[in-house]
């Protein structure tokens, strides 16, 4: 990095509950400090939690700044906050389980510095069971939107549109988004959105920003030389209700945004109906009684759903 750009990284890290993988997490960013020419600073912004978080940054990583919400914001939201006290040429925002691995943090800053148009990069991922993932994806079509996580994906996993979406045999093209646990802007980029839409508790925050940065100008790509492990959901997986609404909401509100209200209220409806299915489908498998106990578990989370998604339009 000759030219003077890409020399100083803010690294923003959105906590709750996560006492687990904090202490991995931050090690993993200042084990990267050397592939960094200039400053390298970090900000944990940690919504409300229950557990030993903050406690945890407190007593093992004092350098660390600390920034507690008086209440659960949301990812979008307390990642604003990290990106505003954010100072360096790039701002990386780290899910806080996911470990940077050796050369990462430094593959991603000359990425940035080699294409100058480029807003935003991410890793390659690796998971707990061995499996690689490749973050990039393709807008959604309308379809597509309405066919992730929702029944259709289950029984056309295939479908043209899921596949263009999910850039099936496409990675050497280039993603117009990326999947955010691992995000490494341009911070000249983010200002000039302003950050996440706070409107997004969690779920699409990214591929709503993502899209906005398109629509300035700047394009996004995959480092793929770069990669970090990510345990995946340890926060979402605390309440699987409330992570199912929070998908669902911010799915309906991405649709809204881009193709209107009447599209999202046909797809919540049609995601209520669908509901009622998955339920019928489960009192089936009850018959079994090597199944009956996960049944009756599944039945409890889908009509708690369910229930929101036919009478919960406010929440």
């Amino acid at each position: 990095m000759n030219d003077g750009r890409m020399k100083s990284v803010s690294v923003v890290i959105v906590t709750w509950n996560s006492a687990i993988h904090i202490g991995g997490c931050i090690t993993s960013v200042i084990d990267a400090s050397e592939e960094v020419l200039g400053p390298l600073d970090i900000v944990v912004v940690d919504n409300k939690s229950s557990d030993d978080t903050l406690q945890v940054v407190e007593s093992e990583f004092s350098d660390v700044r600390r920034v507690q919400t008086h209440r659960n914001m949301g990812f979008g939201a307390a990642a604003n906050i990290g990106i505003s006290q954010a100072t360096g040429d790039a701002v990386l925002v780290l899910n806080p389980d996911a470990t940077l691995e050796s050369g990462a943090l430094g593959a991603m800053l000359c990425h940035l510095r080699d294409d100058s148009g480029l807003g935003c990069v991410a890793p390659m991922q690796r998971g707990p069971a061995g499996s690689t993932i490749f973050p990039g994806r393709r807008f959604p079509s309308l379809l597509a939107a309405m066919a992730d996580g929702t029944i259709i994906q289950r029984f056309l996993p295939d479908m043209t549109a899921l596949r263009r979406y999910y850039m099936v045999g496409e990675h050497s093209s280039e993603p117009e988004w990326l999947i955010g646990a691992c995000l490494c802007f341009r911070r000249d980029a983010l200002v000039t959105i302003g950050g996440f839409d706070v409107g997004y508790e969690m779920y699409s925050e990214e591929l709503d920003l993502l899209q906005a940065l398109a629509l300035t100008g700047w394009r996004c790509a995959v480092t793929t030389d770069a990669h970090i492990f990510h345990q995946g959901s340890a926060s979402a997986d605390q309440d699987p209700v409330a992570r199912e609404q929070r998908f669902f909401r911010s799915r309906y509100r991405y649709v809204a945004k881009t193709w209107g209200m009447p599209a999202a209220v046909f797809l919540r409806v049609f995601v209520a109906t669908t509901g009622v299915l998955r339920c019928g489908e489960q009192l089936l498998r009850m018959c079994r009684p090597s199944q009956r106990k996960s049944a009756v578990s599944e039945i409890r989370q889908i009509v708690a759903v369910t229930t929101w998604q036919w009478f919960g339009w406010r929440r």
